[in-house]
C-alpha cells in the first residue's frame, strides 16, 4: 500500500487520497485495484476501479503513472486488463479536460457524455466519460 500512496502522491501531489484510503479500496473492491510493474518489481502505476450503487456499473476512480513511466504503456495495459475482466456492463470515469489521459479513454471506446465546470471545486472542471459493453 505505500508503494500505492507513492504514486499516488507523484502523480496529484496535494490533491491526491490519503494513505489510509488505499487500504480500505482494497478491503472494499478486491479485484478493483490493479498495478502496472516494471521487471524489478517497482510500481509504476496504478487503476482502481470501485463497483458503483447500481448493479453492473463501475468507477474508475483512478489512473495513475509515475511521470517517469509515461508513454510507454503502463496505463494503457492497466486499462485494457480492467476492460478484459469484464466485469461491469458499464464503466464511468471523470477526467479533466486537459488531461493527456483523454486520448487514452477515447481510444479505449470511451464516450464523453457531460461535464461540469466546478467538479472538484472552483476551477476544477472535468468530463463524464462511460464506455458500455457490447
Amino acid at each position: 500500500m505505500a508503494a500505492v500512496f507513492r504514486v499516488e502522491q507523484a502523480c496529484f501531489g496535494d490533491h491526491c487520497f490519503p494513505d489510509f484510503f488505499f487500504r480500505q479500496a482494497l478491503d472494499a473492491w478486491p479485484l478493483g485495484l490493479l498495478g502496472a510493474f516494471d521487471d524489478a518489481g517497482f510500481l509504476l502505476g496504478y487503476c482502481l476501479c470501485s463497483s458503483a450503487e447500481e448493479a453492473g456499473y463501475g468507477w474508475i476512480m483512478s489512473l495513475a503513472v509515475i511521470p517517469e513511466a509515461r508513454g510507454r504503456g503502463a496505463g494503457k495495459a492497466l486499462m485494457q486488463n480492467l476492460l478484459n475482466q469484464q466485469r461491469y456492463s458499464s464503466l464511468k470515469l471523470t477526467v479533466a479536460p486537459d488531461n493527456p489521459a483523454l486520448a487514452l479513454y477515447l481510444g479505449l471506446g470511451f464516450i464523453h457524455t457531460g461535464e461540469e465546470s466546478d467538479y472538484f471545486g472552483p476551477g476544477e472542471p472535468r468530463l463524464l466519460l462511460c464506455l458500455d459493453a457490447d
